[in-house]
């Protein structure tokens, strides 16, 4: 006859108590391994969102967030990772624990239209694109909000060199008459370097032709820090909205002045 665990009244064979207490140590060392570097050591966000208040974690909807696990999440830097049947619902497990007792999605305070106003009268469209309006010089915004925590979208805003997003590095080229093209580096190898500017249009330049190549340590992007609190919390109320509605997000935001 099987030992059991008598916990709040039910009865729970030790063996698969055992197995699931092993299946969430594995979980967890999944999630650091592989989710931590952008969701944070305890879920709160980052390069990622915030996963402790997250509705879908919430619904137990486990063959969805599989899905979005092994399939990654398009429009944004969610990878697809292909893990075993039996990591995959370990790290499932492990993640439904940091959805326990939350059940209030963090949200910004401001107010998402009066953001819309934020965003076009600095401009932002000249670097960024929602849907199919702006620029494509800088990261794509139509699914920030479902990408990024509102924390990290607050800290890109006042202090945007922080961290810099992948593929968004500055080059500055000094050729040898002492003339300067900056821009994001598009490609670069031993003897030559390629990089967009702000037009969007690309140039390459040989490095021994060249004076100088600078690898700037700070960000493309400007900091925001002078906006009124108002605006700021506006600004990321509406950063916080954009979730993905391609369509629907360019329309409003022509309809708002956005292009």
């Amino acid at each position: 006859m099987k030992l059991s665990l008598i916990l709040t009244g039910l009865i729970i064979p030790l063996g698969l108590a055992q197995t699931n207490e092993g299946g969430l140590d594995q979980g967890k060392v999944l999630f650091r391994s592989n989710c931590a570097f952008c969701h944070g050591l305890t879920a709160q966000g980052g390069r990622g969102p915030s996963l402790i208040s997250s509705a879908l974690l919430r619904s137990g909807a486990d063959d969805a967030i599989k899905s979005i696990i092994t399939r990654g999440v398009p429009g944004t830097t969610m990878p697809a990772f292909d893990f075993p049947k039996d990591d995959l619902e370990n790290l499932v497990q492990f993640l439904h624990t940091f959805s326990a007792g939350h059940t209030v999605s963090i949200k910004s305070p401001g107010d998402p239209v009066a953001g819309t106003l934020v965003y076009s009268r600095n401009g932002c469209s000249n670097c960024h694109r929602i849907g199919n309006v702006g620029s494509i010089y800088g990261p794509e915004l139509t699914r920030i909000g479902a990408g990024r925590s509102i924390e990290y979208l607050r800290e890109s805003l006042v202090d945007p060199s922080a961290d810099i997003a992948d593929g968004y590095g500055g080059v500055t080229v000094v050729a040898n008459d002492g003339r300067r093209v900056s821009g994001v580096r598009v490609n670069e190898d031993t003897f030559s370097v390629q990089i967009r500017k702000t037009d969007q249009a690309f140039a390459l330049f040989d490095k021994s032709a060249a004076k100088e190549v600078i690898h700037e340590t700070k960000s493309m992007m400007p900091s925001y820090k002078q906006l009124s609190a108002t605006d700021l919390q506006n600004l990321l109320a509406y950063l916080e909205s954009l979730r993905g509605q391609q369509a629907a997000g360019a329309d409003a935001g022509k309809a708002q002045g956005i292009h």
